[in-house]
Formats: structure tokens, C-alpha cells, sequence
């Protein structure tokens, strides 16, 4: 192992010669195997394969131990060290990024930041329109996901904050941002709940229900409403998107139950109506903006941080 790391060593300046190359090392050492490096990245695995071959023949050594089946390619000793040290060098130019943005104000700089899909919706594409305006020179990087999987990518780096429902909170994470969101039953605007203040869950039991599956944390906040209000709902759609959900509740396949009781409720154009559930036992559901501790923000994102803040004290407007 020690002529393997002093053989790649021999050349400073390798980092420098092909930055592809090294970005598709990366991207395979991450995802396990070139076939999914190749659909993550959209590049041919060919292509990719040759990348790799460059790098190493470049380092001077294997960096990847190729065998058959799914757990065939192992990456090498050496490519243990040169992952571990590229992934300092991207956390350092990270850094740089960084400082260098916070030097330029909100001249440039980029948000990259993970979301729920259902909060997507509800609250940021109107967000970004003003902050956008405001500053032009801003760019977005925006991953969709459940709010165990942005937990996971706020953790390694990979995205700097997260806006997610429910997220697991841990050693590691800072909470920056928080509210308690009310559940809601969405319906069309004929519906017979439509016109209600509020309604009882198990007022909702009497309908079809559509629902969200066990990958979207939605799924295990609902489970535990019903078990608390002893009410055994009847699903006729489960569905791992809320896209899903809320087109099947627009078109009357059956009611959904929400968290995002935020602001679109106030469209007089919306199709569907948001009717808050009022159950003594269910208690509100928690909308959190996390971030890993320490982690040094942009002056963009913080700033976004900031506008999600503010948008999160307006009240709630109904229907």
C-alpha cells in the first residue's frame, strides 16, 4: 500500500491534468458501479470507463478492483487514499467558493438545497421569482427528496441545507428554521367536506383515501393519526409521489390528508379545497430548515434561508 501512495504522489500537479477524469472517478467510487455513475451523470458508460483508465494510468496504479455481479467492483487500497483526499480537496474548494461568495456579497454565488416535493410547490417557486429579481447573478441547485434521504445528503455535504417535514433530527444537524404545520384534508371544491371550517379524522374514514406510500415520511405521520384517533382509513390510491396525490384529490379518486397547509390555499383558482383537521389528540407536524453543524453557508444561502423565514411567519390563508 505505501508504494501504491508514494506512487501517486510522484506528480503534484495530477490533479490538474484531466479534472474530468477525476470527477468520474468520484462519481463511480460514489454511486458502486459505472452503470449508475453512468445514469446519474447521463454519460455513456464507455465513456466514462475510459475516463477512469486515463486516471489511472495517470496515478500509475488500479483504483478499482473489477469483478462480475453487482458487488464486483471493490475500489483498490490506492483507491481508498485517492478518494479520501479528493473528497478533502472538494470540501476545501467548497470552502473556497464559499468565502469567495461571501466577499462578493449576493453578487454570484449558488443555493444548493434539498426539498421535500410537496413543499417545492407549495412554497418556492413563487419565493425564487422575487429572489431572483432581487438577485440575478444567483443560480439554483435543487435536489427533491424524502426527508430521510436529504438528512442523509445535508450530512455528506452533497447539498448545503435541507427544507424538509418531519426530518430526523440527530447529532450533526442544526435547525435553523422552524414551524408547526397543521394537517389538512384536501377535496374537490364540490366535495361535501369542501365547505366545512374544520373536519374529525374520522369524518375522513367515511371517504376513499388517497395516500402517500412508506418512502415518504407523510406515510408514518398519517399511520400514527389514524392509530391515535382509532380510525381505519379506506385507501383506494398509494403513491410514492404528491403529485400524485394532489391530481387524484383535484379529480375526486379520493381525499388526501396533508401537512403542506401553506399558502396556495388562498388561489381562488384552485380546483381543490384545504380543510384543516382538528383532532385533540394529533398534534402538529414540524417543517424544518437543517443544515449540517458547522458547515460554513454561502451569503446566498443564507440569504435564502433568511426569505424562507419570512415566508414561513405570513399567516396561513384559507381556501
Amino acid at each position: 500500500m505505501l508504494e501504491e501512495v508514494a506512487e501517486m504522489r510522484r506528480d503534484s500537479a495530477l490533479p490538474l491534468k484531466n479534472p474530468t477524469s477525476l470527477r468520474y472517478f468520484f462519481e463511480v467510487a460514489h454511486a458502486g458501479s459505472f452503470r449508475r455513475a453512468a445514469e446519474r451523470t447521463h454519460i455513456a458508460v464507455s465513456a466514462i470507463n475510459r475516463h477512469v483508465k486515463h486516471l489511472e494510468a495517470d496515478v500509475g496504479t488500479l483504483l478499482f478492483e473489477r469483478g462480475r455481479g453487482r458487488s464486483g467492483l471493490r475500489l483498490t487500497a490506492a483507491g481508498e487514499v485517492f478518494l479520501y483526499h479528493l473528497k478533502r480537496a472538494m470540501s476545501e474548494l467548497t470552502a473556497a467558493h464559499t468565502e469567495v461568495d461571501a466577499l462578493l456579497g449576493l453578487q454570484r454565488g449558488t443555493v444548493n438545497l434539498g426539498v421535500n416535493e410537496g413543499i417545492w410547490r407549495e412554497l418556492l417557486p413563487r419565493l425564487l421569482v422575487g429572489f431572483k429579481k432581487e438577485h440575478p447573478g444567483i443560480d439554483y441547485r435543487i435536489t427533491a427528496g424524502s426527508s430521510q434521504r436529504l438528512i442523509e445528503l445535508v450530512l455528506a455535504d452533497e447539498i448545503d441545507f435541507a427544507l424538509a417535514f418531519n426530518p430526523r433530527l440527530q447529532d450533526g444537524i442544526d435547525v435553523l428554521v422552524k414551524r408547526n404545520v397543521d394537517s389538512c384534508v384536501m377535496v374537490p371544491r364540490d366535495h361535501p367536506l369542501a365547505k366545512r371550517r374544520s373536519v374529525r379524522l374520522s369524518e375522513c374514514a367515511a371517504y376513499d383515501l388517497v395516500m402517500p406510500d412508506a418512502s415518504l415520511s407523510l406515510r408514518a405521520s398519517l399511520d400514527e393519526m389514524f392509530s391515535r384517533a382509532e380510525v381505519k382509513p379506506r385507501v383506494v390510491l398509494t403513491t410514492n409521489s404528491y403529485e400524485i396525490m394532489r391530481s387524484a384529490a383535484e379529480t375526486g379518486i379520493g381525499i388526501a390528508i396533508l401537512t403542506q397547509h401553506l399558502f396556495r390555499h388562498g388561489s381562488g383558482s384552485s380546483s381543490a379545497a384545504y380543510v384543516p383537521i382538528r383532532e385533540p389528540l394529533i398534534g402538529p407536524q414540524l417543517l424544518a430548515c437543517c443544515a449540517r453543524t458547522g458547515r460554513r453557508l454561502s451569503a446566498a444561502s443564507l440569504s435564502m434561508i433568511s426569505e424562507i423565514d419570512k415566508a414561513l411567519r405570513l399567516p396561513v390563508k384559507r381556501r
